[in-house]
């Protein structure tokens, strides 16, 4: 159950991180949901703000920190998880 737990905590973390550098990469309007994602993102992604300079393609720019901070979040899941694992926690 509690490697399931992870699962899903990590999903959800993967994919709030993804729809933010969508959002921002597109320039999305500051609409009730795009207000409401980045309610939801800001305290996953405090620890990396400011970490890499964002990079801009014409009008788009890609926060990198938010690039890395997807990168980490999955690794320490994926660790935790396999941690479980070696460990038979259910």
């Amino acid at each position: 159950m509690f490697p399931k737990l992870i699962s899903i905590l990590l999903t959800f973390v993967q994919v709030i991180i993804a729809l933010y550098i969508l959002l921002q990469f597109f320039g999305a309007n500051p609409t009730p949901f795009v207000n409401f994602l980045n309610s939801l993102s800001e305290p996953i992604l405090k620890p990396f703000q400011g970490i890499f300079h964002p990079i801009v393609f014409n009008e788009h720019s890609l926060d990198l920190s938010a690039v890395f901070a997807l990168i980490v979040y999955s690794i320490i899941g994926f660790g935790i998880q396999k941690i479980l694992a070696i460990l038979k926690i259910k």
